[in-house]
C-alpha cells in the first residue's frame, strides 16, 4: 500500500503538519504489516493444503501463532481511517492527537500482545518442527516478494515496536505546538496514555530488543540455523582469534545465555557457523602467564584456545563466559542431577573420570619442539601428533595406542601412553583398546625433566633472546625456579635443554657494540 502524501500549499513549513502526516503514513505501513500476517500469511497456509479443505496445520495452532493480531488489525484500521481524515482536513481543524485520546483504552491490546509474544513465536517454532509441510510453506512465504525475504517473526515483532513509535512521534509533535494550539491539551493526554502503555510493556520491549538481535544473527548465518529460541538471550559478541595447530584464525563469537556460537566471517557481513557449543559443562581457563591475551574454552563437544587483542578484552570475555556458565547452570533444573551422575561413575575417583569426557584443548605445534612423552626432537620426518584425550603433542610412537573416548561417542582414537594407561583402568569395553609396542625413551638427565616449561609454580618464565660465542641471537624459553635457570626451545616442552644454578652469579646490563 502506498502512503498518502497530502500537502496543501498553505501548509508548507508547518512542522506540526509534517509530523501529523508521518503519524498517518507510518500507520499505513503498520496496517500493511498486520494484513501481511493476518491475511497473506494465512492465505498462503490455507492454499498449501494438498486436498481442498484439508489444512496443513490445526486452526488452534494457527490461532496461537496469530494471537491478538486480528484484533490489532481491526483497531489499527479504524485508527488509520481517523488519522487520514485529520490530515485531509488539517487546514480547517489542525488536530490528530484527539484520535488517540478517544481510542486510548484499546491500546491495552498491545500490552497483552507483548506479554504473550514469546508464546506466539514459540508456537510458530513448535509447529515448524512438528509439521514439515507447514515449515516448507513458511519458508516459501518468507522468500516471496510480498515478504521481502524477511522472516515471519520479523513482522510479528512490529507491534512491539509500534508503541515506542507513537510516543516518539507525539513527543516531537508536542514540541512544535504552542499552548494556544487546539491540539495541545489532547496531545498531552495522548502522550500520557501512550507512556502508560509503554511502561506496562517495558519488560516485553526488552524481550523484543533481544529477539531482534537474535533474528539479526540468524539472518547473518549461511544455511538454515534456528538461533531464535524461547528464553535465549544474546550476552556478548565480538571477533577473537582461534589458535589452530599452525596459526591464529579470526572467528566471530556470539555468547548466548545457553550456548556459544563461533563462526567464520564471510564477505558481506555473513558468517559460516562452525559450531554451537552448549554452556552446560563448559569451563574457561587462562593459559600460562606469558600469553596474557589468551583464554581456553573447554567443552564436551570442542575445546580450543582463543586470543583477544589485549589483556583487558581477554578478561572481559573471561568474565562474560564465567557469568553465563554459572547462570546457565543455576537455571537448569537437571544440573544437580547431572553433577551427581558424573560423581557416581564407578571406578577410580581421580581425574580419570574427567579424561575423555570433554574434548581437550590442543597444545599448538609451535609451542613444542620435542615429544611430550619420550622427549625426542621433532623433525621433518619425525612428525607431531596430538593425543585426543589430553591434547599433548607427542610423536607417532608415543601415540600409537587407541582408546575409546566418551566425547567422541566411544570411538577408539589416538591417545598418548599416559592417557591410555589411565583410560584402560576399570573399563568394561577393553575390546576398543588397542595396545601397541613402543620404543625405548630417549635418555635425558632427570635434572632436566624436573621442571617443565609451563610449570605454574615457577618464580618467573617467558621468552628471551640469548647470544653465545658459537651462534647469534636465538629466541628461547626460560624458567626461573628455586634459584635455577632452565632453558627450553619452546613454552610447552617437558624437558629443558640445560639448567644453570644462579648462586654466585651476578647480573649486569649489556650494550651490544
Amino acid at each position: 500500500m502506498t502512503p498518502v502524501h497530502f500537502q496543501p500549499p498553505a501548509l508548507k513549513g508547518d512542522k506540526a503538519f509534517y509530523i501529523a502526516r508521518e503519524i498517518m503514513s507510518s500507520e499505513e505501513v503498520f496496517v500493511d504489516v498486520l494484513k501481511l500476517l493476518n491475511e497473506d500469511f494465512r492465505s498462503a497456509v490455507d492454499a498449501a493444503g494438498e486436498v481442498p479443505g484439508q489444512a496443513i496445520i490445526e486452526e488452534t495452532s494457527m490461532t496461537q501463532i496469530l494471537m491478538y493480531l486480528p484484533q490489532l488489525q481491526q483497531f489499527n484500521e479504524s485508527l488509520l481511517k481517523d488519522f487520514k481524515e485529520r490530515v485531509e482536513n488539517w487546514e480547517q481543524d489542525p488536530r490528530i492527537a484527539d484520535v488517540i485520546v478517544k481510542k486510548g483504552p484499546y491500546l491495552k491490546l498491545y500490552t497483552t500482545y507483548i506479554r504473550d509474544f514469546e508464546k506466539a513465536t514459540s508456537a510458530l517454532d513448535e509447529a515448524c518442527r512438528r509439521l514439515p509441510k507447514f515449515a516448507a510453506t513458511v519458508k516459501e512465504f518468507q522468500m516471496s516478494p510480498r515478504c521481502a525475504n524477511l522472516a515471519v517473526k520479523h513482522y510479528m515483532l512490529k507491534p512491539i515496536q509500534r508503541i515506542p513509535q507513537y510516543k516518539m512521534l507525539l513527543d516531537d509533535y508536542l514540541k512544535h505546538l504552542t499552548e494556544e494550539s487546539p491540539d495541545y491539551k489532547d496531545t498531552k493526554v495522548a502522550l500520557s496514555i501512550v507512556s502508560e502503555v509503554a511502561d506496562h510493556a517495558n519488560e516485553g520491549m526488552k524481550q523484543g530488543d533481544n529477539f531482534e538481535k537474535l533474528l539479526r544473527i540468524q539472518h547473518s548465518l549461511i544455511g538454515q540455523h534456528e538461533i531464535v529460541k524461547p528464553g535465549r538471550k544474546l550476552l556478548k559478541e565480538g571477533m577473537l582469534k582461534k589458535l589452530s595447530r599452525k596459526e591464529m584464525q579470526p572467528r566471530m563469537f556470539f555468547l548466548m545465555s545457553d550456548a556459544l556460537l563461533y563462526c567464520t566471517p564471510i564477505q558481506g557481513g555473513m558468517y559460516k557457523l562452525n559450531n554451537m557449543l552448549q554452556l552446560a559443562g563448559m569451563k574457561v581457563m587462562k593459559p600460562v602467564q606469558d600469553f596474557l591475551n589468551e583464554l581456553s574454552i573447554i567443552s564436551v563437544q570442542r575445546s580450543f584456545t582463543l586470543s583477544a587483542s589485549c589483556p583487558e578484552e581477554r578478561d572481559d570475555w573471561m568474565q562474560a563466559l564465567t557469568d553465563a556458565i554459572r547462570d546457565n547452570a543455576a537455571k537448569r533444573s537437571t544440573f544437580d542431577e547431572f553433577v551427581r551422575h558424573v560423581d557416581a561413575v564407578p571406578g577410580d575417583k581421580s581425574n580419570s573420570l574427567v579424561l575423555g569426557y570433554k574434548a581437550p584443548v590442543w597444545i599448538p605445534d609451535s609451542r613444542v619442539t620435542m615429544c611430550m612423552g619420550c622427549t625426542c626432537d621433532f623433525t621433518v620426518t619425525w612428525r607431531r601428533h596430538h593425543c585426543r584425550a589430553c591434547g599433548k603433542v607427542v610423536c607417532g610412537t608415543c601415540s600409537a595406542n587407541r582408546a575409546p573416548l566418551q566425547y567422541l561417542d566411544y570411538k577408539a582414537v589416538r591417545v598418548c601412553e599416559e592417557c591410555y594407561e589411565r583410560l584402560s583402568k576399570g573399563r568394561h569395553i577393553q575390546v576398543s583398546f588397542k595396545k601397541t609396542a613402543r620404543k625405548a625413551k630417549k635418555s635425558i638427565p632427570s635434572v632436566l625433566k624436573e621442571v617443565t616449561a609451563n610449570n605454574l609454580n615457577s618464580d618467573m618464565s617467558g621468552y628471551l633472546q640469548r647470544k653465545t660465542k658459537r651462534e647469534g641471537w636465538r629466541k628461547l624459553w626460560f624458567v626461573l625456579k628455586d634459584k635455577v635457570l632452565y632453558t627450553y626451545k619452546a613454552s610447552e616442552d617437558v624437558a629443558a635443554l640445560e639448567s644453570l644454578p644462579l648462586l654466585g652469579f651476578t647480573v649486569t646490563t649489556f650494550t651490544e657494540v
